[in-house]
């Protein structure tokens, strides 16, 4: 029987679908099954995919109407059979013994949440580690309910000196989920149209039913930056409105469960939120809705708690002013650093 499974949901990937693919099948770690999850493609895709299953037993292909990436992956997860699975974007791919490194730390650690690194490849071939915020560490019951969450939810103490390292953990990939932790909680994701980081959600929600995890900083995943599907590619209307379910959803988190010292954490997620809506607002094309964003955003009464209970001096020197700017509610100043940053991160883009 399979030890592991991996999810692929697709939609109109043709051009490196075949690539991705290849790359399970050429695994190291040979009992596992790859679920291809056709998310109502209307280019090649669907072919592929049934070509695959005719040729390989390991895979099965699940053909549904197009419901969106996260409905993909429910999708996946109700057809999984293994004890644990993990997800591969479609333009994505595997080095060939990720599998069998991720699943290591399940046969010899007992391990229910286990969390590699990745490479970014860039539009020019470049190709970067992504690293963790540790080379390698342990999680049992205990510490993932006291070190993990804080981790996931955000940054605090010396990890401030790192902002970079904000979301290193959120991505649904390069990782290995429990199928009975998932199941027996139903722990499925939610829509990015309902909240803005579905990854952020997702993995705490897993976390809290975990007793034991990993984090190892070797790469099991090659994430390609020309995919224009993700959530940050382009602008965003209801960017404000989605993080303002995320802060209730994150605040909900931690009093059902009672995770009083996750506040820190929350609040500092709360302040790192200024650069995804600040990069959202310069996406707009216009300095006057970006202007108006701003001060909409910057004005809801959650960013002055969460700024009272934020170190701003923790960051680099090269990160207090945007924070500096948002606590003080000087909105053209803010717009003035939020252009200059997504410029300079535009520049090296493809790099």
């Amino acid at each position: 029987m399979a030890e592991l499974s991996v999810i692929i949901p697709i939609y109109n990937a043709e051009e490196y679908l075949h690539e991705c693919i290849d790359s399970t099948l050429c695994q190291t770690m040979s009992d596992i099954e790859i679920i291809l999850v056709d998310d109502g493609a209307t280019d090649s895709s669907p072919d592929i995919c049934d070509e695959y299953a005719r040729k390989d037993s390991r895979v099965r292909v699940v053909h549904k109407p197009n419901g969106g990436v996260c409905d993909a992956r429910n999708a996946g997860i109700r057809e999984v059979k293994t004890p644990y699975f993990t997800f591969l974007e479609s333009d994505d791919w595997l080095p060939e013994d990720a599998c069998e490194k991720m699943f290591r730390y399940v046969e010899n650690n007992g391990a229910e949440f286990v969390i590699g690194s990745y490479y970014k490849v860039s539009t020019s071939g470049t190709t970067v580690k992504h690293p963790l915020p540790e080379k390698e560490i342990f999680f049992d019951e205990n510490t993932v309910k006291s070190e993990l969450l804080e981790y996931v939810m955000g940054l605090t103490g010396a990890r401030l000196k790192t902002p970079g390292n904000v979301d290193s953990l959120l991505t649904d990939t390069a990782k290995l989920y429990k199928t009975s932790i998932v199941k027996d909680n139903d722990i499925y994701w939610i829509s990015r149209k309902e909240i803005y980081s579905d990854c952020l959600e997702y993995i705490l929600r897993y976390a809290s039913y975990c007793k034991s995890a990993v984090f190892f900083d070797e790469p099991v995943y090659y994430y390609r930056r020309t995919n224009t599907g993700s959530q940050t590619a382009g602008y965003r209307a209801d960017t404000i409105k989605l993080w303002d379910v995320q802060f209730d959803s994150m605040r909900d988190f931690i009093t059902g469960n009672g995770f009083e010292h996750l506040w820190t954490a929350f609040y500092s997620r709360v302040c790192f939120s200024i650069i995804p809506i600040g990069g959202n607002a310069y996406r707009s094309g216009s300095r006057k809705e970006a202007m108006r964003q701003i001060r909409q955003f910057l004005k809801n009464p959650i960013y002055k708690e969460a700024f009272a209970n934020f170190r701003i001096n923790d960051l680099p020197v090269h990160f207090r002013p945007l924070f500096f700017f948002a606590k003080h509610k000087m909105y053209y100043s803010f717009y003035v650093m939020t252009v200059v940053m997504r410029k300079i991160m535009n520049s090296q883009r493809g790099m």
